[in-house]
């Protein structure tokens, strides 16, 4: 503006109006904000995962220690080895299974498993023994059979219904199955005459009782159920019948009913 005079005039301005300043910023640097700030929140959840999943898949997941109770006369490494527990993982060991195959174990009637997680994996396996039916003594060492006729090494304290003495040959073989025959008589005999727990055993007669008389009564074995019944039987009747003869008798063969026979002492 020029006054009269020709000079230039400039309006005051008025300090107390603010000055208004404008900034603008470009989408593309917002959104490569936002874009930065999930990323660090994905990153450092995947770190958490991970170290996360790397735990849980770590030892102190995995079972190690596993206890057994129960175990007599069965080694507690054959238990864990037949349960698959060691090493395996706590969420998913598969308890109904390890149970089972500790189940099918020889001298196993039972067996319950449990399982902890206390900072550490830990389980623990009870056994219920089998009840021994007989024990089997032999110079080559002692086994026992279970009511199914599971047969297993016997341990020095173990007692038994019955007690087989082997006089010829080796004794059934540990891990094995008894002889069908051989372990109905067991189960026959043990019921028919549970005051007599003492026999002998010989791959040529078979089972022998031994009377109070000292005679030999050679029983073979039970191919039939009721087969010990008819040879006992059979056999009190032929030594009362030999008694009142006077006869020295030295053994009393019924393995075969049918054909029944003695031999003299004389």
């Amino acid at each position: 503006m020029v006054d009269e005079m020709g000079m230039r005039y400039r309006p005051r301005r008025d300090r107390r109006q603010p000055r208004t300043r404008f900034e603008a910023t470009s989408p593309l640097h917002a959104r490569g904000r936002r874009i930065g700030k999930r990323g660090l929140i994905f990153g450092l959840s995947l770190l958490g995962l991970i170290a996360a999943l790397r735990w849980y898949s770590g030892p102190d997941w995995r079972i190690e220690g596993v206890a057994v109770q129960g175990n007599e006369g069965i080694p507690a490494e054959v238990i864990i080895a037949a349960s698959n527990l060691q090493g395996a993982h706590f969420h998913f060991a598969d308890l109904d299974a390890a149970a089972r195959a500790v189940d099918a174990l020889a001298g196993v009637e039972a067996a319950t498993v449990v399982c902890r997680w206390e900072g550490r994996a830990t389980c623990a396996i009870t056994v219920r023994p089998a009840q021994p039916l007989a024990l089997w003594q032999s110079q080559y060492g002692n086994v026992w059979n279970d009511e199914a006729g599971n047969v297993q090494v016997a341990h020095e304290s173990l007692s038994a219904r019955l007690v087989i003495q082997v006089e010829e040959g080796r004794p059934p073989l540990p891990g094995a199955q008894l002889d069908p025959r051989l372990l109905r008589a067991l189960r026959e005999l043990a019921a028919l005459q549970p005051e007599v727990t003492r026999y002998v055993y010989s791959p040529r007669f078979g089972l022998m009782w031994v009377t109070p008389q000292r005679w030999r009564v050679r029983l073979g074995d039970a191919p039939y159920d009721g087969a010990m019944q008819q040879k006992l039987g059979l056999a009190r009747a032929l030594q009362a019948q030999l008694m009142t003869q006077g006869r020295r008798i030295k053994a009393l063969d019924v393995r075969f009913p049918e054909a029944p026979y003695y031999e003299t002492a004389d």
